[in-house]
């Protein structure tokens, strides 16, 4: 359930426009590309436009919502898991997985754990404030990459506009809510419906995968390597060669 509630919470912030546009580009080595030079005076316009969308705050804003809209569909959501696909994913025959489609997951949960309720809440209260608190450190370099972004895609009389428009109005409402809005109790339940059809849909998604490497030559194993690769192999581990072995999932 855990897994469920922080790949809710993911999916939350992956839907969440600012983070979508500032999501840092990998390159080889795991670094990030660096910023594109701009016009100092369009950056300059577009870090006033940022202000205006995130708000120094705003993720400790979101969190608070957000949680409590997990927790009150929390009951909804192991109601509506798909057991059953699960199983199958697991390894049960289809047989015995579908045995599971009788099965009162809250019901299971009480007996097992009478505490689960309170115990969940504790740990999604804390996971919360602790992730709020971790987004807010991280604000001023979200501003900063959505500054250039902003300044990448609008001309500066752009951003003026988009300025005057957020200044006051309707534009400083929308503005003020572009963000928290993510955590509305309809956006969080519409991410939390996606959440079993997304488990029943992963077959089809191993199957395409699979499908897609089909054509490639299988992993090769230690036995298919040179005396020079197995001990390369060795030294880029730490280990000792004789302690090398085949991944399971090879042989």
């Amino acid at each position: 359930m855990i897994k469920t509630l922080l790949v809710t919470t993911a999916a939350l912030f992956v839907a969440t426009p600012a983070m979508a546009q500032t999501a840092p580009t990998p390159v080889a080595g795991n670094a990030v590309a660096a910023p594109a030079q701009v016009d100092p005076a369009t950056l300059a316009e577009a870090r006033l436009v940022v202000m205006h969308l995130l708000p120094a705050g705003t993720y400790k804003k979101i969190m608070g919502p957000m949680m409590d809209s997990v927790m009150g569909n929390m009951g909804d959501t192991m109601k509506a898991l798909p057991l059953r696909e699960m199983a199958e994913l697991g390894g049960l025959d289809p047989k015995q997985a579908k045995a599971l489609d009788k099965v009162k997951i809250d019901e299971v949960m009480a007996i097992y754990d009478p505490h689960w309720r309170d115990r969940m809440q504790l740990e999604m209260h804390t996971m919360f404030d602790a992730m709020g608190d971790f987004f807010t450190t991280q604000e001023p370099d979200i501003r900063e990459a959505m500054a250039h972004a902003y300044a990448n895609h609008f001309s500066l009389a752009e951003l003026t506009d988009l300025d005057r428009f957020f200044s006051a109005g309707s534009g400083n409402k929308f503005a003020a809510q572009y963000m928290t809005i993510a955590a509305d109790p309809a956006m969080v339940a519409a991410v939390q419906s996606m959440m079993p059809k997304m488990i029943k849909q992963m077959p089809q998604f191993i199957a395409a995968a699979q499908k897609a490497i089909a054509s490639l030559p299988a992993p090769r194993k230690l036995k298919d390597l040179t005396p020079a690769e197995r001990s390369r192999l060795a030294k880029a581990l730490g280990v000792d060669e004789s302690k090398l072995t085949d991944p399971k999932s090879t042989t």
